[in-house]
């Protein structure tokens, strides 16, 4: 490439068309791991871009439908080609593109399923498919023949910005669609091979298909695909969200979706009922810098104490009421700062037996609270202090720190495995369900430590054993997460014997020996007279005041 003359567009010159040559700078590669994009260049071509804006004359033979209709000058609808639907077998982002351009656009995204309206039966064409560089859909391998049904029609989100082209520009960055790279941070290449069997190369950036391409490479890191919030952040979106016509991918609200409608309601910053990139990230964040806080116990900016023999076994109210807090505002559906059925009325509403638009406790499980075996109806008593089922904020709260002063006995604010089996044994809990809790509860712990504390260590990288929240965020040892994920579901699993034991379903559990059935209700007369005797300490009657530094109910 070294002395190769290429045209550029001056930007600061009414994108007059200059020439000038390639000189060699150094010779490396990138170095990154799945962040690697590879984007195809092709030079002196820029008469087909100015500004981003296609100059391409749209084809007569194309259009655009939205509920059959044809609709003048529009971006998106249905593909139809001399009258005739496209069908969405095989339709991808090449085939977008190419149909898009032959409208007059720069660039597409693809829609399937009839998104804008059942089509007719009978196809233009079926299995197509494009290169992404056709200059009409004709040109694309298809068949003229089709199995589809008026709802497997084709479509398109069209955009006048490329969002494939790749150009480097008179200072000798790279310009991508969404950042610019610096000289030293990305090369070119002429000669190359493309190496396959990567689990993660379906999430590396290859704008075209690379089979049989002529021409120019430029390989840079995307510096999101190489840190594990940010890569697990764009993951969620691709799979959840939705692009629209500018390509930034979405969330939207309103569609019916309990888990999605709720997560718009918390991440959506400027109140357009959608969430973009930066907002859900932002949440994340929020949430990894109040973790971080709880974790610094002594406010130096860096979480190395969570190295230490005691942390991870023991548990500060602050965390808990922590977690309470964002629970509360996750599935505070309709903003009143309680949880109730209305939260839930979106999937609920089969319980609405008498149709009114809401489920009462009643509707939802079949009986009377008052006929609740009595330690769950006094659990209920003492969190819904006004009986109004609404468990708000200040309820829960007022419940938290009371059960949390019982278990807290030496009054250090945190609370360990042994003071939470001490506290049950107190309340009656038999010695050998005391035992079970404790080999669950040692197995979890001893998980957490483990996990937690290489995520720690390895999070240190510049070696100076503090680790501060920014390197957290910024975290990219993938290798890490990956075999952490292995792990967890296998030896995460509550150990066994003593899962069984304490639930009744293990043949030679708790007592001689009698029927299956008759094992399950001595075990749930058990846990109910431990509940019970619990509920019934003093504390709960009290008015929680100021404890561990935060304020009372």
């Amino acid at each position: 490439l070294e002395g190769m003359e290429v045209s550029f567009l001056d930007s600061k010159n009414n994108q007059t068309e200059v020439k000038r040559k390639l000189a060699k700078l150094d010779n490396k590669m990138p170095k990154c791991g799945r962040g690697l994009q590879i984007s195809a260049l092709t030079f002196n071509q820029t008469n087909l871009y100015a500004n981003g804006t296609s100059q391409l004359k749209p084809s007569v033979s194309i259009e655009l439908r939205q509920n059959n209709e044809s609709v003048t000058d529009a971006r998106q609808g249905n593909v139809y080609l001399d009258g005739k639907p496209v069908c969405d077998d095989g339709w991808d982002r090449n085939a977008a593109r190419v149909a898009c351009r032959e409208l007059g656009f720069a660039d597409g995204e693809p829609t399937v399923g009839s998104q804008y309206g059942n089509v007719e039966d009978v196809m233009a064409m079926d299995e197509i498919r494009c290169r992404g560089d056709e200059s009409s859909l004709y040109e694309c391998d298809y068949s003229s023949f089709d199995d589809c049904g008026g709802g497997e029609g084709a479509g398109v989100v069209c955009s006048d910005t490329d969002g494939s082209t790749v150009s480097v520009d008179l200072s000798g960055k790279l310009v991508l669609r969404a950042e610019e790279v610096d000289t030293e941070d990305y090369c070119l290449a002429e000669t190359w091979e493309l190496a396959g069997g990567n689990l993660y190369e379906s999430y590396q950036t290859v704008p075209y298909r690379l089979d049989g391409f002529d021409g120019t490479l430029a390989l840079s890191c995307d510096q999101c695909m190489e840190e594990v919030v940010c890569f697990y952040v764009r993951y969620f979106l691709d799979n959840f969200g939705s692009k629209d016509w500018d390509e930034n991918v979405r969330i939207s609200g309103g569609d019916g979706d309990f888990f999605i409608n709720n997560i718009v309601r918390i991440a959506d910053k400027n109140g357009d009922n959608e969430v973009n990139f930066e907002e859900f990230e932002s949440k994340i964040v929020e949430y990894l810098k109040i973790a971080f806080n709880i974790l610094d116990r002594d406010n130096d900016g860096s979480i190395d104490e969570v190295l230490t023999n005691e942390a991870l076994k023991e548990y500060s109210l602050e965390f808990f009421e922590q977690i309470l807090k964002n629970a509360v505002e996750y599935f505070d559906s309709n903003g009143d700062k309680s949880i109730s059925t209305d939260d839930f009325i979106a999937v609920l509403r089969f319980n609405d037996r008498n149709e009114d638009g809401e489920v009462t406790i009643y509707e939802l499980i079949g009986t009377s609270l008052i006929n609740l075996p009595a330690p769950l109806y006094t659990a209920y008593t003492l969190l819904d202090e006004d009986q109004d089922e609404k468990l708000t904020v200040d309820e829960m709260l007022g419940f938290l720190r009371r059960t949390f002063t019982i278990i807290d006995k030496n009054g250090d604010c945190n609370i360990n495995l042994e003071e939470i089996v001490t506290a049950l044994g107190a309340s009656n809990l038999k010695e050998d369900f005391q035992l079970g809790i404790k080999l669950i509860g040692q197995q979890f712990i001893t998980l957490a430590k483990y996990f937690v504390n290489g995520f720690i260590a390895k999070a240190d990288k510049n070696k100076d054993t503090k680790v501060t929240l920014e390197e957290i965020i910024k975290f990219a040892d993938f290798s890490f997460i990956d075999r952490s994920i292995q792990i967890a579901p296998s030896m995460g699993y509550p150990n066994g014997p003593a899962f069984l034991y304490l639930t009744g379903g293990y043949e030679r559990g708790y007592g001689p020996s009698n029927s299956w059935r008759e094992q399950r209700e001595r075990i749930v007369v058990v846990w109910l007279t431990t509940l019970n005797t619990f509920l019934n300490n003093p504390v709960y009657q009290s008015t929680p005041s100021t404890q561990c530094g935060l304020a009372g109910q």
